[in-house]
């Protein structure tokens, strides 16, 4: 439950990163066009854009270091996170804990590889929980809408590809519209070229394989106005125009909720519609630019007399920006970009993307630490006496003051809440827990439980490198682990004496939240810190106690 739901709250927060970084090229691209309109016509400008846009979502979901994030860590309470670990229970269930649940602050909550050992007695505030959720399912409806407007397009042109006839080489020959150049370019090539009897634009319908798909009435036009027609086609087709226009629709369908997207989007259909333009018109005198500009026209008129909702003429122009895209034809070329804007535009993109990664906030799990009476030695039953129903409720963070029989071992925290005990079987690691887990904010001191050697201090590359940075003293024929450490003060080798301060508890390793995970052992086996550490019942979480006595029988 606690992996679920970090990749929700991950995902929301991904969802905004991509609203503030649209929303800030979108504002520094519309300032930049109004300076240097030279980049009206540059494909590379809009694919960046949108690179950049949909690269600050991804760069949320990756792994974040509070080290290297210039934004502070978004740290969840404990009532959100206790009651996560408990599987968000419904209120109206919890209802019975409300009153003790108002007490219980401090603590932390354990790693995504302890979270079902967790525990989670305290009422979740709803709206924080729910706000993750609830946009998960406004995406998926937003998501589920723009799929199916994808698959209704793709079912009317592959309807509309099936009515057409595909032209053989011969009646391509035949047709008057292709020149020699260009007939041999499709042979090569083995572009499929169809003709339908639909008003539409010629067009290239497909993205890894596209089919050119002509009009009929285009026969009407002069030869010379088909063959034009034709090139700016072809034009699209070699520079690969479709698998643009497929990536940007990909974008538009996975991020529908972000307009940015589509704005960048529409620059990059104009700007291909005059990129070709003006590969077609090169060279040629103003007399076959005239015809050019008529058969845009005359495309225009057809598709508006069939479909009075408007068309497109060449591939994605509507007859509101036909008089532009005529004007910028009477040009004689694109207006020049200089490579100091090219290199200024780029580095605003690059900056762009590296402050959305440095601003990604941490996700931990920690809670406030407040001060709590420890219980009277009348009111902590034993370790041997403890039961289910017998045990006092955990406190959130209570004062670690261990029982004059076990002095020599104290508590490795000043403030105990543990909420993962040993031998306790979890879904997210199906072995035996080898260790207790105790829930702290980071950076809370950790000591050593008694004297000893420092037999290790750093990252331990045992089981995986799981335990993050690790510290192992050695205590007589025993020995003692504190894991997901985020700084050791100890090297190997040192002498060190109970209470000690040896590191600070952190969340490296296999952990999704700051905790200590300890563990006792002797030669090769795991001991049960319960044995050496008084009173630890006392300490622990009810859920934590629930799931040993039913896993174990106590």
């Amino acid at each position: 439950m606690m992996l679920a739901y970090v990749m929700l709250f991950k995902w929301m927060l991904a969802s905004v990163s991509c609203l503030l970084a649209g929303a800030l090229v979108w504002g520094l691209l519309a300032v930049a066009l109004r300076r240097w309109p030279a980049l009206l016509p540059r494909r590379a400008v809009w694919l960046a854009a949108q690179a950049v846009t949909a690269g600050a979502a991804l760069l949320a979901l990756l792994p974040h270091d509070a080290q290297h994030s210039l934004a502070p860590t978004m740290t969840l309470n404990a009532a959100e996170s206790s009651a996560i670990r408990a599987g968000l229970p419904a209120l109206a269930g919890m209802a019975q804990d409300g009153a003790s649940a108002a007490d219980r602050q401090g603590g932390a909550a354990a790693g995504a590889a302890e979270a079902d050992a967790a525990g989670g007695d305290i009422d979740p505030p709803s709206l924080t929980l729910l706000l993750p959720a609830l946009w998960t399912l406004v995406y998926a409806a937003g998501l589920a809408w723009m799929l199916a407007r994808r698959l209704r397009a793709r079912h009317v042109w592959r309807g509309l590809l099936a009515a057409s006839q595909r032209l053989s080489p011969q009646d391509l020959l035949a047709h008057g519209a292709f020149d020699s150049a260009q007939l041999a370019d499709i042979a090569r090539h083995r572009l499929a070229v169809m003709e339908t009897d639909a008003a539409i634009s010629p067009m290239l319908v497909g993205v890894r394989r596209p089919v050119l798909l002509l009009p009929r009435h285009l026969r009407g036009f002069s030869a010379e106005q088909q063959q034009m027609v034709i090139a700016h086609e072809l034009h699209h087709w070699r520079a690969r125009d479709p698998l643009c226009l497929g990536v940007a629709a990909l974008l538009q369908t996975v991020f529908w909720f972000n307009p940015a997207l589509r704005w960048m989007n529409a620059k990059m259909e104009w700007a291909l519609e005059l990129i070709c333009d003006q590969r077609v018109l090169a060279g040629r005198p103003q007399q076959q630019r005239k015809q050019y500009a008529a058969a845009l026209l005359l495309q225009w008129k057809a598709q508006t007399a069939a479909m009075p909702t408007g068309g497109v003429a060449f591939g994605g122009i509507d007859g509101a920006t036909a008089a532009a895209r005529i004007r910028q034809m009477q040009q004689a070329a694109l207006p020049v970009l200089s490579s100091a804007v090219a290199w200024s535009v780029a580095a605003l993109m690059i900056a762009v993307l590296a402050g959305g990664a440095m601003l990604q906030p941490a996700l931990a799990f920690n809670t406030s630490q407040q001060p709590y009476a420890a219980p009277s030695p009348a009111q902590v039953p034993s370790v041997a006496a403890a039961s289910l129903e017998t045990a006092p409720e955990a406190p959130a963070a209570t004062e670690a003051k261990p029982t004059p029989a076990d002095a020599h071992w104290r508590y490795p925290l000043d403030k105990m809440r543990v909420t993962g005990l040993f031998g306790v079987r979890r879904t997210v690691l199906v072995t035996p827990h080898k260790g207790i887990d105790i829930a702290a904010p980071a950076g809370t001191p950790v000591h050593a439980v008694a004297g000893g050697v420092v037999v290790s201090a750093g990252v331990l590359t045992e089981n995986g490198g799981r335990y993050g940075k690790t510290v192992i003293l050695q205590h007589g024929d025993q020995r003692t682990l504190y894991a997901h450490l985020t700084s050791i003060n100890v090297k190997a080798g040192a002498t060190v004496e109970a209470g000690q301060q040896i590191g600070t508890v952190g969340e490296t390793g296999f952990a999704t939240g700051p905790h200590l995970h300890f563990e006792v052992r002797q030669d090769e086996e795991f001991i049960n810190p319960a044995t050496r550490l008084a009173n630890l019942d006392a300490y622990t979480t009810k859920r934590a106690l629930r799931l040993r006595q039913q896993q174990q029988g106590y």
